[in-house]
């Protein structure tokens, strides 16, 4: 019994040291393990390299179409409501009944991510009624006594979108403007209606004022429609001013200083004069001069507590240049954003 054990013992040893005699000699063990090694290794590479070099890419190029092509759906929107704003013109000159319709502009909100490697970025489209108060005044004589003009609009449909690939931007309609603002400037893509001409030393002006009603918002990265309706529509033609009159208009929003930039730009190209621009670092301002004799005079100032520019514009009559008539249209709209469309009752 005891040889039997110490047989088995010996032979456990002797077979143990073959087998790992055996394993040290295989080299086919020893290739597949390295080759499984280097595959992993090539395919992290690759992951790699698809994540840190073509999902920022890819991700990049889709937020920047994105916000080129929702500037070009808020034209849309713009467009839907000067058209508007057109046909109740028309009805108001022919002295028939207008009658409101209702136009849908689509919106595409946000950019669907990569599956796996990247989260879709999200969006917000929302109406503020309150927002960007535009007011202008003015005095006019009617029958040699002078009253007092006050009208105000407020307003605007903001797409906001937290680009983490792109530059992050805001596309806001505003007053009939469409606005393209992101932390470094701000620009107006879309035109407003403002026209100025000068006729014999006499300035013919056009003003107008959308005033937008119903709040609502939505937020993601699907495509929504926005419900614009013209409900009401008033045109009133000014003209007989004060020695010493000034048209004055004041709007304050996030979105001052391209109102600036644009007025004064239209201003200058259609007058041509020159004057002084002074700067610091929260104010801007020009003042254009005939000689001594200011004609207009427009700023942009920068509240930083709540983080809007407050832009200043006024026009005054003067004997060297003469205010002819000022036209102002005010137009009042109805805005649905998603599923929410209040109506105002009048």
């Amino acid at each position: 019994m005891g040889r039997w054990n110490v047989y088995e013992e010996y032979s456990s040893g002797a077979f143990m040291r073959i087998l790992i005699r055996d394993i040290r000699r295989d080299e086919e063990g020893v290739a597949s393990t390295v080759g499984t090694i280097m595959a992993l290794l090539v395919f992290l590479t690759f992951l790699s390299l698809i994540v840190n070099q073509y999902v920022p890419v890819w991700m990049k190029d889709s937020e920047a179409s994105h916000m080129n092509g929702s500037l070009g759906q808020f034209g849309g929107i713009k467009g839907a409501i000067d058209l508007q704003i057109l046909s109740a013109q028309a009805a108001q000159i022919t002295g028939t009944h207008y009658i409101p319709v209702t136009a849908s502009s689509a919106v595409s909100i946000g950019v669907d991510g990569v599956p796996i490697f990247a989260a879709s970025t999200l969006g917000t489209l929302q109406s503020f009624p309150d927002a960007g108060p535009f007011t202008v005044s003015l005095d006019y004589l009617i029958r040699g006594v002078p009253t007092h003009v006050q009208e105000q609009s407020n307003g605007s449909i903001v797409l906001d979108v937290a680009n983490r690939y792109y530059v992050p931007q805001k596309i806001a309609y505003e007053n009939g403007a469409v606005i393209r603002y992101q932390s470094d400037g701000q620009v107006i893509r879309a035109q407003p209606t403002f026209s100025v001409m000068k006729t014999n030393n006499t300035l013919d002006i056009s003003f107008g004022l959308v005033s937008l009603y119903g709040a609502g918002s939505v937020s993601g990265t699907s495509t929504e429609v926005v419900n614009t309706q013209v409900f009401a529509f008033d045109r009133q033609d000014y003209q007989g001013f004060p020695a010493n009159a000034v048209i004055w208009v004041n709007h304050t929003s996030q979105y001052g200083l391209s109102w600036y930039r644009f007025l004064n730009q239209t201003l200058a190209s259609a007058l041509v004069l020159g004057g002084t621009f002074t700067q610091t670092p929260l104010d801007v301002s020009y003042t254009a001069k005939i000689g001594l004799i200011v004609i207009y005079k427009i700023s942009a100032s920068y509240n930083p507590a709540t983080q809007t520019y407050t832009m200043r514009l006024e026009i005054h009559n003067s004997a060297l240049l003469a205010l002819g008539f000022f036209r102002l249209q005010h137009a009042q709209v109805q805005v649905g954003v998603g599923d929410t469309n209040s109506n105002v009752q009048f």
